[in-house]
């Protein structure tokens, strides 16, 4: 696997020990885009306080990501746990250990050219925790 992937996994695994299961946590490629990923989430704890919770997301990416892997990034993007879309994507694509990799796409009506989803949960899910397969 990836190494960035692989340090990106650790990142939610650790963010959702401390703060609590992410309902998304995924990492989105823009068709068109310079080659600069976008780091979707989406967790109860995020909407309960975005601005802290962006701190806290920013500051675990810039402490574990060396300098190269951070210029890959374009941005975090919250999405707001009742969205519409996000229900979407969780019950296309469910994931609660591993990875999916997606590839020429739509999704919040933008046009994805990669996607990796590390952590894509229904509520049902979300609510039973981490389940033991997929």
């Amino acid at each position: 696997m990836n190494e960035l992937i692989q340090k990106r996994v650790n990142i939610e695994k650790y963010l959702a020990s401390q703060k609590g299961d992410f309902r998304l946590f995924a990492l989105f490629l823009r068709d068109g885009s310079p080659g600069k990923w976008d780091v979707l989430v989406s967790a109860r704890w995020i909407d309960a306080n975005k601005q802290q919770a962006l701190k806290i997301i920013t500051e675990q990416l810039t402490t574990q990501l060396n300098k190269d892997e951070l210029m890959s990034l374009s941005r975090v993007v919250v999405i707001k746990n009742d969205n519409e879309a996000l229900a979407a994507i969780t019950q296309f694509m469910p994931v609660e250990t591993g990875i999916a990799e997606i590839h020429d796409n739509n999704f919040f009506c933008l046009d994805i050219k990669h996607a990796f989803l590390i952590s894509s949960k229904t509520e049902h899910n979300k609510r039973r925790g981490r389940s033991r397969h997929h």
